[in-house]
């Protein structure tokens, strides 16, 4: 299997096998720079085709960079007319995006839409198309990253959890999983330790619940109070906060390297390498159940 994970001048790519017990192992990992975000799209796949000498895949999984995205949280009691409200998101370009829409927390009229640029969609999928490869599935990066802590770092067993990635040293995006349920997506900038919402959605509960346990982690408490555990990593530059998380010991603060899920400390010596390899987890799809 082929996973390759696109951002504005990057891509990571990940090749796995299945072993005899049907396990899955990571056999090839890498990742491409480019300019610009053109430039990603034309030629990662081509570029990791050739110089990864792939000769026996024919598809591959894609995970989109949640930046590309527009996010927004409706009230609807019947799923028939979602197009209807997708028509009244507040977009002034609605016609151009293509928009999804996932139920959120236990209320049964709270929808988080997702919306996609349709023409950079189909960007991509006609690069892919023009070197013969078919698309297994699209994904969303910190969503697929969800998946791999459900099914490899066991999160599915617990009953509160969130997923944090760290966009920058001081942008931080968020999911919340409470009970089971998805209850919460956000954005959060950290100033001097103090924690500023930008873009929130999800109950007044989930949000309290959220900005308590960013700031004990900011803080550098080593355990939570209202969640049950936080799975941490970083897509590009170096967190202050990542770099005192490695090689410390935590209760309920996880990095979520993909490499390193069993936690050999032979695996964990290297700040760097650590920190290098926290953003291959939103290839987390091939891990876990397809597709947010």
């Amino acid at each position: 299997m082929l996973g390759i994970s696109i951002y504005k001048n990057k891509a990571n790519f990940l090749r796995t096998s299945k072993l005899s017990n049907n396990d899955l192992c990571v056999t090839h990992h890498g990742t491409y720079k480019y300019s610009d975000l053109n430039g990603t799209i034309s030629n990662s796949l081509k570029d990791i085709i050739k110089n990864e000498d792939i000769r026996t895949e024919n598809s591959i999984s894609l995970i989109l960079d949640t930046q590309f995205c527009l996010f927004n949280q409706i009230f609807c009691d019947n799923l028939d007319s979602l197009d209807f409200h997708g028509n009244l998101s507040g977009f002034s370009d609605i016609e151009n995006l293509d928009s999804y829409y996932y139920p959120m927390g236990a209320r049964d009229d709270r929808y988080l839409g997702i919306h996609v640029d349709n023409k950079l969609k189909q960007k991509i999928i006609d690069s892919v198309d023009k070197l013969g490869f078919k698309i297994d599935g699209i994904g969303l990066g910190i969503f697929s990253a969800q998946k791999l802590a459900s099914s490899m770092f066991k999160a599915k067993s617990l009953s509160k959890y969130a997923i944090i990635r760290f966009v920058t040293s001081s942008s931080i995006e968020v999911i919340y999983i409470n009970d089971g349920l998805f209850s919460l997506y956000g954005r959060f900038n950290i100033v001097k330790n103090k924690i500023n919402p930008i873009k929130v959605f999800g109950d007044k509960l989930s949000i309290d619940d959220i900005a308590v346990t960013i700031e004990q982690i900011v803080k550098g408490r080593k355990s939570l109070s209202k969640i049950d555990k936080v799975f941490i990593y970083q897509s590009n530059g170096q967190s202050k906060l990542i770099k005192n998380l490695i090689n410390r010991k935590y209760n309920d603060i996880v990095l979520l390297d993909l490499f390193n899920h069993k936690n050999h400390k032979s695996l964990s010596s290297n700040v760097t390498e650590t920190i290098n390899r926290l953003s291959f987890c939103e290839l987390g799809i091939m891990f876990g159940d397809l597709n947010v």
